[in-house]
């Protein structure tokens, strides 16, 4: 998921270094959540138990759905910086966001009829993001705060948790499968939406006051890197082995990825980024939308295997840089041009 503000906000000035260094890393984790990992299944079949632990770990080394939750705060955030005055040019922003979002988005689509639209792995959260840039302009002239803000779509996304989730609930109670599902976007396209606007909102929050925040020590960024993977692992292994619902916990776990968000941040206000990670992240949106049907081609020609598995990584990501030099690149700058014409109000 690719979210940049606007081209006034891109100047070196005002963007913030990281944060497309965090949406590679980020993009790569939903990617490895997806593909079947053949070492899993050769390490738990060792007779050594430390092996054997070890394959259980790296089966859940990778919780996509927190990454996507880590997007959310981001997009909120760099949607809301440039746009902190309050001032807003509705023509403008709605056909950058949408151009930028849409076109390679259709494109995809229109590929995957063939394929059976794996890509759906991952619409889910586009859905969500297009409501919130259509959504936003309105929140704004909400007469509240936005932590005001926050904390009433938090309660009502609770609420709507616990009425939707009642299966996840019983399951995770009585420790057996009583209809679990266990999908944080369970509530389906056009509602999961609803649960996730207050993880955006957590962006938005950064983003009003980020600029009051000065300094953060390589320890604390450190520690919160660690910490923040460790849980991850372990609500992975929850949802899939205690009945532990992403549904109960994203929200709660979004907490924590704000404050750790907020700390990256802020450590590169003063420090600098790997360049070919920032570099790497101007593609990030292109990889998270295609590697779902990247995949399931190249399964059609290349047999998975212990062998095979970093090739079909590294395809995948070529195939995506690409997609982004002839799809994703030009819709932005198609968007911007097409931005360019409207007078500002």
């Amino acid at each position: 998921m690719k979210n940049k503000p606007d081209d006034t906000f891109i100047h070196k000035k005002k963007w913030f270094e990281g944060l497309d260094s965090l949406r590679i890393i980020l993009a790569l984790m939903v990617m490895l959540s997806h593909f079947d990992n053949p070492f899993t299944a050769y390490l738990k079949s060792s007779s050594h138990l430390g092996v054997r632990l070890f394959s259980y770990f790296l089966a859940n080394a990778f919780n996509g759905t927190a990454a996507v939750i880590a997007f959310f705060i981001i997009s909120g955030f760099v949607i809301h910086y440039p746009h902190k005055n309050g001032q807003i040019n509705l023509k403008k922003f709605w056909i950058r966001r949408f151009s930028r979002i849409l076109i390679p988005l259709i494109v995809i689509y229109l590929v995957g009829i063939k394929f059976g639209h794996p890509e759906k792995a991952v619409i889910w959260s586009l859905v969500c993001e297009l409501v919130y840039y259509a959504i936003y302009p309105l929140l704004i002239k909400i007469k509240l705060s936005w932590r005001q803000k926050f904390i009433f779509c938090y309660l009502l996304a609770a609420t709507f948790i616990v009425v939707i989730a009642r299966n996840d609930i019983l399951s995770l109670v009585h420790q057996k499968d009583i209809c679990y599902n266990g999908c944080y976007w369970q509530p389906g396209f056009f509602l999961t939406w609803v649960i996730g606007l207050p993880i955006w909102l957590l962006g938005v929050i950064m983003a009003e006051h980020i600029d009051t925040l000065k300094k953060c020590s390589l320890s604390r960024v450190l520690s919160y890197r660690i910490i923040v993977y460790v849980l991850s692992v372990m609500l992975c292994i929850g949802k899939f082995h205690l009945y532990l619902s992403y549904l109960l916990t994203m929200n709660i776990f979004a907490l924590l990825l704000f404050k750790w968000l907020q700390a990256e941040i802020v450590y590169f206000k003063t420090k600098k980024t790997a360049g070919i990670l920032e570099a790497a992240g101007k593609f990030s949106y292109s990889l998270y939308l295609c590697h779902p049907l990247i995949y399931v081609i190249l399964q059609i020609w290349i047999s998975s295997s212990m062998v095979t598995y970093p090739i079909f990584i590294m395809i995948t990501v070529f195939i995506a840089y690409l997609f982004y030099l002839t799809v994703e690149k030009p819709a932005h700058l198609l968007a911007v041009q097409l931005s360019k014409n409207i007078q500002d109000s």
